[in-house]
């Protein structure tokens, strides 16, 4: 009886010297998809149909890793290796949403291309300290915002990208007019310029030297 309470008790403690951090609930794994697809598409200038797609793959993405971070932020190397597997996959399903181009340009901005980091325990979203409001949205919501569940993710269709049938589809889109009128301000694109830059917090300004060539 005396070394099952002091079981119990040890259990009680390791539990309290963890960081308390929740799972995201669905309607978050929701608005945080649509926030990070909404940057992604303003800043790289997409087209309706990869707003959609692109919403989907970062919608499977947080749901998949969401019952990984807490475990990975503590250093356990499984929950690591189960969530660079899920960014992998997503990353390789914008690869086929994505021209060569736009691709490189997501690659090239980290709090696209690797969403989550962690630090002393903890995890949380690189975009997070990019951006100021992150209650603001350029677009709208994606038709299925509410009503997407994950049905084209890889395990319902043989562990191939659903996104690898729709390439054309997109090549063809990139020859149209971009995203930019499901725009809240339809009026003037120009406004949204400015914003872009009110809305990224600012960074400690580097002083400027002349080199001469």
């Amino acid at each position: 009886m005396k070394r099952m309470m002091t079981l119990v008790m040890t259990v009680a403690m390791l539990a309290l010297s963890l960081p308390a951090m929740a799972s995201m609930s669905m309607s978050k794994v929701r608005k945080n998809a649509r926030f990070l697809t909404d940057r992604m598409v303003y800043e790289l200038d997409l087209s309706p149909r990869q707003y959609d797609d692109i919403y989907e793959v970062n919608f499977d993405f947080l749901y998949h890793v969401r019952d990984l971070l807490d475990d990975m932020a503590r250093g356990n190397e499984r929950a690591a290796r189960r969530y660079r597997d899920c960014l992998d996959v997503r990353n390789d399903d914008l690869r086929w949403i994505l021209s060569q181009s736009q691709y490189r340009h997501f690659l090239a901005v980290e709090h696209f291309a690797r969403p989550i980091q962690t630090n002393l325990q903890k995890w949380y979203f690189r975009f997070a300290r990019v951006y100021t409001d992150l209650n603001r949205f350029h677009f709208d919501k994606p038709h299925h915002y509410s009503s997407y569940a994950g049905k084209h993710y890889r395990t319902h269709h043989k562990g191939v990208s659903y996104y690898k049938t729709r390439r054309e589809q997109h090549v063809k889109d990139m020859r149209r007019e971009p995203v930019q009128h499901r725009r809240k301000d339809m009026k003037d694109s120009r406004p949204m310029r400015k914003s872009r830059e009110k809305d990224r917090k600012e960074e400690p300004r580097k002083s400027k030297s002349r080199v001469k060539e």
